[in-house]
């Protein structure tokens, strides 16, 4: 990789965000420009700096999920990855749904760290594996899929529907 990726590193817990500010300083191909600890700093800061990537945790005060969609919301190049110890499926669909590309588990290496975000850097998506096939089982079950109003509509009692029909249409 020829050009400096510039980063902006949002978690909570000190030391473990100074530890991976630090691997990534480390790579003559990153330049870590901010770091903070909550959602709103986070969001302010890619505004400010305008990063290729923003590292956000899911779990950090005020939820990488709503920083990661105020950030996709900004509509500038920033690729947003989340960096994070859930491996709940609503929490990585929810993550996917609102721009990021990519969700890595905490229990990662520094090195293996560095290559996936160079991966991403360059274009390229990533999702851990063991966690890619459980979300493609959970994104192809019907059950899971969201639902046409018309198919809401018909999914509804007679009493539900009769209910309904008190209303006026807008």
């Amino acid at each position: 990789m020829t050009d400096l990726t510039t980063i902006i590193v949002a978690d909570d817990h000190p030391l473990f965000r100074a530890g991976v500010v630090q691997k990534l300083n480390e790579c003559s191909w990153f330049s870590v420009v901010a770091e903070c600890d909550n959602s709103a700093e986070a969001v302010k800061l890619v505004r400010k700096y305008q990063p290729n990537v923003a590292l956000l945790d899911i779990s950090m005060p005020g939820g990488g999920i709503d920083a990661a969609k105020k950030i996709a919301e900004l509509g500038n190049q920033t690729k947003i990855v989340m960096l994070t110890v859930s491996e709940d499926d609503d929490d990585i669909l929810s993550s996917l749904k609102v721009g990021a590309v990519g969700y890595i588990l905490k229990g990662i290496g520094g090195s293996d760290l560095v290559e996936i975000l160079s991966d991403i850097a360059a274009g390229n998506t990533y999702v851990q594996p063991a966690l890619a096939g459980r979300i493609l089982l959970t994104m192809s079950d019907p059950s899971r899929r969201e639902k046409s109003n018309d198919e809401k509509l018909a999914s509804l009692s007679k009493r539900e529907t009769d209910i309904l029909s008190w209303f006026p249409e807008e």
